[in-house]
C-alpha cells in the first residue's frame, strides 16, 4: 500500500473518532438538560420527582392534626380532639434578622420570659409548637393573643389551628385509651397500607381502649401538617414559606358516636376524685337496653405520657377482681330456681360455722334468718348452709346465666371486620382456680360468699342487675352506637342485642324476688346508708378480703338500681385495695352516683 493511501485512511479514522466523541458529548448535554429542566418531576422508571425531592430536603413539617376520627358522647359532644389556636415556631438562620422590639412584644403576649423564648427558638432544628412549661401540652392562644401575634408579622412564627387530642380535664380516659407507636402491630395489621406508603412503621395507631378497638375506622386518611420551606441557609424561600397540607376528602375524619353521657361521666369522675378514690371503678348502664352511660376508672393517667409499666391506663371497669358478698346474688338465684330452699325456713347464725374456720362478718351472730333475711344482712353462715344443698355444677350454670363468668360487652360482625369487640381487654369472670377441687365443701362455702377464687368485673356486676330487671334476659352492653362520616352520613351501626347464653336464663319469678330482696338490703340491711338518697334505691353490698403482696386488703362493692318504682339505671361501684380499718366508701360512692343520675333526670323518684 502506498504512503499516500495510508494517510487518507488514517484521516478518515480520526474523523470518525472525533464525530463519535461529539455525538457522545451532545448526548450527555442533552441528558443533563432533560434531567435538570424537562424531566424534574418524573425521572427514571420509578417516577422519582427530582424537583419535589430537592424541595423536601429544605422542607420542615409539623403535624397539626392526626386525621383520626372524633369520639363523641351520645349528645354528639366531643370527648376527644379539641381544636385550639397554637403558635408554631420555625427554625431560622442566624443571618435572618428579627426586630428585638417585636420579640419583646411576643414574649409579653405569651406571658413568658425572654430567656425562655430565646432558649426555645434558637435551638430549633424542626418546627415546634410553643408549649406550656409544666405539662408540655400546646399553649392555647386566646382570640386576643392570636390577633396581637399576627400584627407582629414575625418571619419565624405562625398561628394555626391544632388538634389537642387529649385535652386537660378529658374524661373516660381509660375507656377511650391512647394512641402510640407500635411497629410490630403496624406490620401485622396494616401491612398492605405500609407497602402503599399510607403508613410508616412510626405511625401512631390505637394502643388501648376505643382508640384500639375502633382503630380501623378512626385512623382516617392522612394527617394535616404545616410545612415551611427554606434554602440551605435556613432562609425562607419566597413564595414557599408556610403551607397547610391536608387530605382533600369531605367524608373524613369519621365520628365515633358512643353511648356515654359526657356530663354524667365528668360529674362521676369528679365525685371519685373528691372522695379520694385511689383504686376503683364505676359503671352506669341504662336499664332500657343495657347501654353504658358512664364508665370510670381510677387511678387516672395522662394519655400523652403513658407509662406502660404502670396499671394507671388499665380500665378497671372491665378487669376481674374479688367480689365478696355481691356474688351471693348468684347463689340465691340458684337456690330459688332449683327449689333448694323453702322461703319460710330459717338458718341459725351463731357467728361461726364450727368447721373450716368459717365465720360470719358479724362475730356475735345474726340468730335465725330466712334466706331473704340472710341476703339483706349478707350473712355468711346462711349462704354456707345453702351452698351445702347445691353442687358446683349448678353454681357454675347460674353464674353463666347471670353473665358473671363471660365477656358481656357488645361483640359482633361488621361490614368491614369479621368480629368486633367494642371493649378493649375485657376479662372473663372466674369461679374456681385451675387446680382448685370443685366439690370440696370448704371450697364451695368460700366460693358461695364470693371469696377463694371468685373473680368478676364491675361491668359484669352491673349487667347482672340489668339481666334481673329484664326478667332473666341479659343484654350485651354497647359503648358505641354508630360510626358516621364527617358529613353525618351513616357508615356503621351497632344495634342493641340480647346475650346468647347456652346455660339458659334465670326465671322471671326468681329475678323479681331478688330485686325485691335488694330493696330490703336498703330498708333493713347492710345498705341503710342509702335511705336519704334522692331516689329510693335497691342493691347488694359486698366486701372481699384480698392479698396485695404481703398485705391484706379489701375490695368494697355496692351494686344496684334506681329509682325503685321505675328503674332507669343499674350501677356497680368497687373501691379496691383498701385497708380493712378504712371506713366504707362504696356505699357513699354508690349514693353519690345515683344522686348525679337523679339530678340529670330532674326528678326525686321518692
Amino acid at each position: 500500500m502506498k504512503p499516500s493511501q495510508l494517510s487518507a485512511l488514517e484521516k478518515r479514522r480520526i474523523f470518525l473518532v472525533l464525530f463519535a466523541i461529539l455525538l457522545l458529548f451532545i448526548g450527555i448535554i442533552g441528558k443533563l438538560f432533560w434531567i435538570q429542566i424537562a424531566a424534574t418531576e418524573n425521572y427514571s422508571s420509578r417516577g422519582v420527582n427530582l424537583l419535589k425531592n430537592s424541595v423536601i430536603q429544605r422542607q420542615r413539617a409539623l403535624v397539626l392534626d392526626s386525621g383520626r376520627g372524633e369520639i363523641l358522647d351520645r349528645n354528639l359532644k366531643p370527648l376527644t380532639g379539641k381544636m385550639i389556636k397554637s403558635l408554631v415556631v420555625f427554625p431560622m438562620s442566624k443571618e435572618v434578622s428579627v426586630d428585638p422590639q417585636r420579640v419583646n412584644q411576643l414574649v409579653g403576649i405569651l406571658q413568658t420570659t425572654k430567656e425562655r423564648w430565646l432558649a426555645f427558638s434558637s435551638q430549633l432544628k424542626e418546627p415546634q409548637v410553643w408549649s406550656v412549661t409544666d405539662t408540655g401540652k400546646p399553649f392555647a392562644l386566646s382570640a386576643g393573643q392570636e390577633t396581637q401575634i399576627q400584627t407582629l408579622t414575625l418571619p419565624n412564627v405562625k398561628v394555626t389551628e391544632m388538634e389537642d387530642r387529649y385535652p386537660t380535664g378529658m374524661t373516660a380516659r381509660q375507656l377511650i385509651g391512647f394512641i402510640g407507636q407500635n411497629p410490630d402491630r403496624v406490620m401485622r395489621l396494616y401491612g398492605e397500607d405500609l407497602e402503599k406508603g399510607k403508613l410508616t412503621l412510626t405511625s401512631k395507631i390505637g394502643g388501648s381502649g376505643l382508640e384500639k378497638t375502633f382503630d380501623l375506622w378512626l385512623r382516617g386518611i392522612g394527617e394535616t401538617s404545616i410545612s415551611y420551606f427554606t434554602d440551605a441557609g435556613k432562609r425562607p424561600l419566597a413564595g414557599l414559606d408556610a403551607r397547610m397540607i391536608a387530605p382533600d376528602n369531605t367524608f373524613y375524619p369519621v365520628k365515633l358516636v358512643t353511648t356515654l353521657d359526657g356530663s354524667i361521666q365528668q360529674r362521676i369522675e369528679a365525685l371519685m376524685d373528691n372522695m379520694h378514690i385511689r383504686d376503683g371503678a364505676v359503671v352506669v348502664q341504662e336499664v332500657k337496653q343495657g347501654d353504658i352511660v358512664a364508665m370510670a376508672s381510677r387511678p387516672n393517667y395522662d394519655p400523652t405520657q403513658v407509662d406502660l409499666a404502670s396499671n394507671n391506663w388499665s380500665n378497671y371497669a372491665v378487669k376481674a377482681t374479688a367480689p365478696g358478698s355481691i356474688f351471693k346474688t348468684v347463689v340465691a338465684a340458684a337456690a330459688l330456681d332449683e327449689g333448694a330452699v323453702d322461703p319460710k325456713e330459717t338458718f341459725n347464725c351463731e357467728g361461726a360455722l364450727g368447721k373450716y374456720g368459717f365465720t360470719c362478718w358479724l362475730r356475735a351472730g345474726h340468730g335465725p334468718l330466712t334466706l331473704e333475711q340472710g341476703f339483706a344482712q349478707s350473712c355468711n353462715i346462711v349462704f354456707a348452709k345453702v351452698m351445702q344443698r347445691l353442687t358446683a355444677s349448678q353454681l357454675e350454670t347460674y353464674a353463666h346465666k347471670l353473665g358473671v363468668l363471660d365477656e358481656v360487652g357488645w361483640t359482633g360482625k361488621t361490614d368491614t371486620q369479621p368480629i368486633l369487640h367494642q371493649l378493649d381487654a375485657e376479662e372473663s369472670g372466674q369461679l374456681f382456680g385451675a387446680h382448685t377441687p370443685h366439690d370440696d365443701e370448704g371450697v364451695l362455702m368460700q366460693t358461695a360468699i364470693g371469696q377463694r377464687d371468685v373473680m368478676l368485673t364491675p361491668l359484669q356486676a352491673s349487667n347482672m342487675i340489668i339481666t334481673l330487671l329484664h326478667g332473666g334476659k341479659g343484654y350485651s352492653p354497647r359503648v358505641v352506637q354508630e360510626v358516621r362520616y364527617q358529613t353525618d352520613r351513616l357508615m356503621e351501626s351497632y344495634a342493641p342485642k340480647l346475650q346468647q347464653v347456652e346455660a339458659g336464663r334465670v326465671s322471671a319469678a326468681t329475678s323479681k324476688t331478688l330485686l325485691n330482696w335488694m330493696r330490703e338490703v336498703v330498708t333493713d340491711g347492710t345498705g341503710k346508708g342509702l335511705q336519704d338518697a334522692k331516689w329510693k334505691l335497691a342493691g347488694k353490698s359486698g366486701t372481699a378480703q384480698i392479698q396485695n403482696g404481703k398485705q391484706e386488703k379489701v375490695n368494697q362493692w355496692f351494686i344496684g338500681y334506681g329509682p325503685v318504682a321505675t328503674p332507669k339505671y343499674a350501677v356497680s361501684v368497687v373501691v379496691k385495695n383498701l385497708n380493712a380499718s378504712e371506713s366504707n366508701k362504696s356505699i357513699p360512692l354508690f349514693k353519690g352516683v345515683m344522686d348525679i343520675l337523679a339530678s340529670s333526670e330532674g326528678s326525686s323518684g321518692r
